[in-house]
């Protein structure tokens, strides 16, 4: 494998930094709003009616999904990852987000699937809406960025399915501060339900 030396370190750093920068400034632009608000609206009905919002997605997904996990219990609303050492019983007052840039990964269809048995409602976040996940969600998010089925075919500066992890980061973050607005919380109330003990 051929090395570069330090000058391209330095443009290919800045150019996957813009490339990152520009895939979320295109998701701004091309993203439903629609979709946004409706799921906004079913994390604040769910929240309001003693539901729990579950978050699942595999590998780096799983990553982003934990994040939002984590920002949804700073705004005071009950949640679990799907698979960290405290899971919830998922029920149909619930709503089931699931990350898979695929719509199709083993793990979370087959949960997908079983939280469609179960009859709660389910978001999902995918760079294919046409998906089997897609099939069974009442709201999808379609995020523009490359994902795992287009890993090697698709070429970009950032590797693999960055593209596709910090997108979705970006628009469940701005979704995470609509909440906030909409909800009325402010810094102070998430700064109370920091970790205290890390």
């Amino acid at each position: 494998m051929k090395k570069i030396n330090s000058s391209q370190v330095e443009e290919r750093f800045l150019n996957t930094l813009l490339e990152i920068s520009e895939t979320i400034k295109k998701n701004s632009e091309r993203i439903n709003i629609n979709q946004i608000l409706k799921l906004i609206d079913m994390i604040i009905d769910v929240d309001s009616s003693n539901g729990m919002i579950f978050i699942y997605g595999a590998g780096r997904s799983g990553f982003i999904g934990r994040c939002f996990a984590q920002r949804l219990m700073h705004l005071g609303i009950t949640s679990c990852f799907i698979s960290d050492a405290v899971t919830y019983r998922y029920r149909k007052e619930d709503l089931l987000i699931i990350i898979s840039g695929s719509g199709a990964t083993t793990s979370p269809l087959a949960i997908a699937e079983k939280a469609n048995e179960i009859g709660g409602k389910i978001a999902l976040f995918t760079g294919n809406p046409s998906s089997a996940i897609g099939n069974l969600s009442d709201s999808i998010i379609q995020v523009e960025g490359k994902s795992k089925d287009q890993a090697t075919s698709l070429i970009t500066l950032a590797p693999f399915t960055s593209l596709f992890d910090i997108s979705t980061l970006a628009i469940l973050d701005s979704i995470g501060a609509s909440l906030m607005g909409k909800l009325n919380i402010t810094e102070t109330d998430i700064d109370k339900r920091h970790a205290s003990i890390e």
